[in-house]
């Protein structure tokens, strides 16, 4: 994995918080109103497949472990509200022969006000 790729911005995307995909989403946890917490993860798979086939990236996907998942609320998501994507590669560090990439996706309103920040940590982990 390319560390100097940290910092690097993706092309901002339209978002919807889709009542179909909010509904799939609560039928999973059993959930019976509102948006679960969890939604943004589809915002960030906008995004993910560009990351990994970005050469400047050089992530190899194929050894790529989910790390961890956080997600920072300003305010609730609301079902159909439509948002933008704006996502980054906030850190690259590596530990031993592994290497741990942070994306940063923030969900923000048309006025630019952010309601939401995801950050997952991809693992690379080291060739066999």
């Amino acid at each position: 994995m390319n560390a100097a790729a940290v910092g690097k911005a993706y092309p901002e995307a339209s978002f919807t918080v889709d009542p179909g995909r909010v509904a799939a989403f609560r039928g999973v946890f059993s959930q019976v109103g509102g948006v679960p917490v969890t939604f943004p993860t589809a915002a960030e798979f906008t995004v993910i497949p560009e990351i990994v086939a970005d050469p400047e990236v050089a992530i190899d996907f194929s050894r790529v472990l989910h790390g961890s998942q956080e997600y920072e609320f300003r305010r609730p998501l609301r079902e159909g509200e439509k948002l933008v994507i704006k996502s980054r590669i906030e850190s690259i560090r590596s530990l031993g022969a592994d290497s741990f990439l942070v994306l940063a996706t923030e969900l923000v309103e048309p006025g630019g006000e952010i309601v939401c920040t995801a950050r997952s940590t991809l693992i690379e982990r080291a060739a066999d």
